[in-house]
């Protein structure tokens, strides 16, 4: 299902022409990466998809979304302390403080800064508060999220954890953002834009890698499964094996090896 559309599109900000020419659909459920050097318009195009930016000439269509909007930057005028702030932006969505509160917990958890929910946001670190943008935005429990430069700030854990909520966001939430590294890109993004003095210079698909499978068993012997050729295997002690399977063929190899007497510990994705 479409849920944006531009043709055409130009953006003049006084006599600065930022956005030229731009023509572009985008589908629900699509996670985009939009790339390009400093003051390309990769951020701008971000504002015109979510309506913080109109059109000057051309035309745009977007349909009614719940949008939630990470910025680069956070607001520094912001008096709320962090819980407090967190905990409007839920109320927004409609929901009720018990259930905003145990989010909040739980975000801020994932996110390492519960100590820090009842300090005042500008006295936050610029970690912080890119922190706090990302969680009011998932409170939202959007159908589009718009992220800018959302790894900006984070440290390495905070980093891998967004890619890990993001990723377990419903298969229906449109995702896009800006970047300039590879680590949202590589783990998110099934479609990169690349963005060069305001056009769109390239619209590309990535080819879609099938996931590797880790299939952690336990086994009478190690007899019971030499001669099941289901890809790569390493025993760890006398009873327990790891299996690498295509997710293709993991059904197949979880069969075999329960036909076989053996007992599945765990399955998880290789990467």
């Amino acid at each position: 299902m479409k849920i944006f559309e531009a043709t055409k599109v130009m953006k003049r900000i006084d006599d600065f022409q930022i956005l030229a020419n731009l023509s572009l659909s985008i589908h629900q459920g699509e996670r985009i990466a939009i790339t390009g050097q400093n003051g390309s318009g990769k951020s701008s195009l971000l504002k015109l998809i979510g309506g913080i930016y109109e059109e000057t000439s051309g035309k745009v269509w977007r349909d009614q979304l719940r949008i939630a909007y990470v910025p680069e930057h956070f607001p520094e005028t912001i008096r709320f302390k962090l819980y407090e702030y967190l905990m409007l932006m839920g109320k927004m969505n409609g929901q009720s403080k018990s259930i905003i509160h145990e989010a909040i917990t739980q975000f801020a958890n994932r996110f390492a800064i519960s100590h820090f929910l009842s300090t005042p946001l500008k006295k936050c670190s610029k970690g912080t508060k890119q922190k706090a943008g990302i969680i009011q935005a998932l409170l939202m429990k959007p159908e589009l999220l718009l992220m800018d430069e959302p790894l900006t700030g984070l440290d390495d854990d905070s980093q891998k954890e967004l890619v890990n909520q993001l990723n377990q966001l419903p298969a229906e939430t449109t995702i896009i953002f800006t970047a300039h590294d590879s680590l949202l890109i590589d783990h998110l993004a099934h479609r990169v834009i690349r963005v060069d003095d305001g056009a769109i210079s390239s619209d590309t698909y990535k080819q879609q890698k099938e996931r590797v499978l880790l299939i952690r068993a336990r086994i009478p012997s190690k007899e019971v499964i030499t001669d099941m050729q289901l890809g790569p295997q390493k025993f760890v002690g006398d009873n327990l094996v790891d299996l690498l399977v295509l997710e293709s063929e993991s059904d197949q190899a979880l069969r075999l090896l329960l036909e076989r007497g053996c007992s599945i510990l765990e399955v998880i994705e290789k990467r």
